[in-house]
Order: C-alpha cells, then sequence, then structure tokens
C-alpha cells in the first residue's frame, strides 16, 4: 500500500505542477493584455484630452460665428424696414397720381362734352396746369421723404 500512495502521490504531483505550468501560461497570457489595456487607456486619455481641446475651440467659434450672423441679421432689419417704408411711399406716390389722373380725365371729359354743347373750344388750359402742378408737388414730397429715409 504504501507503494501504492507513493504513486498517487507522485501524480497528484505531476498533475499539480502542469495545473501550475498552465496557470502560469494563463497569468503571463492576463498580464500582457492588461499590459496592452494600460497602454491603451493611456493614449485614450491623451485622445480624449486633445478632442477635447478642439470640441471647445470648435464651441468658440461656433459662438463668434452665430454673434457674427445675429449682428448681420440685425443691421438686414434697417434695410428691410427701409424697403417697408420706400413701398408705402411708392403706393402713395401711385395713389396721387392716380387722383391726379382721374382728375385730368375728369377735366378732359368736362371739356370735351363742353366742346360738344357748345360747339366751340374754349381753353381749359388751368385745369390740366394745376394738375401737372399737383403731380410734380407730390413727386417733390415723395422724392424728400425717399432722402430722410
Amino acid at each position: 500500500m504504501d507503494l501504492f500512495i507513493q504513486i498517487i502521490i507522485a501524480v497528484i504531483t505531476v498533475a499539480f505542477v502542469i495545473l501550475m505550468f498552465f496557470l502560469i501560461q494563463t497569468i503571463k497570457a492576463l498580464t500582457a493584455t492588461l499590459d496592452e489595456v494600460r497602454s491603451t487607456v493611456g493614449e485614450l486619455r491623451t485622445d480624449v484630452s486633445q478632442i477635447s481641446g478642439d470640441v471647445k475651440e470648435m464651441i468658440h467659434h461656433t459662438n463668434e460665428m452665430t454673434l457674427d450672423v445675429r449682428t448681420k441679421l440685425r443691421s438686414l432689419d434697417v434695410v428691410f424696414a427701409t424697403v417697408h417704408d420706400i413701398g408705402q411711399t411708392l403706393h402713395s406716390f401711385t395713389g396721387a397720381m392716380k387722383e391726379t389722373a382721374v382728375s385730368l380725365v375728369d377735366n378732359m371729359k368736362s371739356k370735351h362734352k363742353e366742346v360738344q354743347d357748345s360747339g366751340t373750344v374754349r381753353p381749359r388750359s388751368g385745369h390740366i396746369t394745376s394738375a401737372i402742378t399737383d403731380g410734380i408737388i407730390s413727386s417733390v414730397r415723395i422724392w424728400k421723404k425717399l432722402r430722410q429715409q
């Protein structure tokens, strides 16, 4: 029995040595993997800090561009207000011109009627002159408004 126990102890020892050998190989592989992970994490930290600096700079430039665009849009508000005022002025001008044209046509109709009624032509240049004068005065007023804006 002694021999049997010695053989069992020898087998257990050999198995233990083999187990230890493979365990040491596994631990070496894990150590290499951990070293690789450490170096990767170190590189990632460096890359992340560089990227975060770039992102901060990009955000800063984006904020500057946004402020610049807002300023330019505000300056365009003045232009659009001016265009609106010019449109209103032109609308007033066309209204005045329309009224002048209507009064001129009415004067021409009344003149034509007088010619038909009397059979002779009487000069009524005073009405035409006043219509033209009204048109010129309206044009001057509109010009002054445009210059003020």
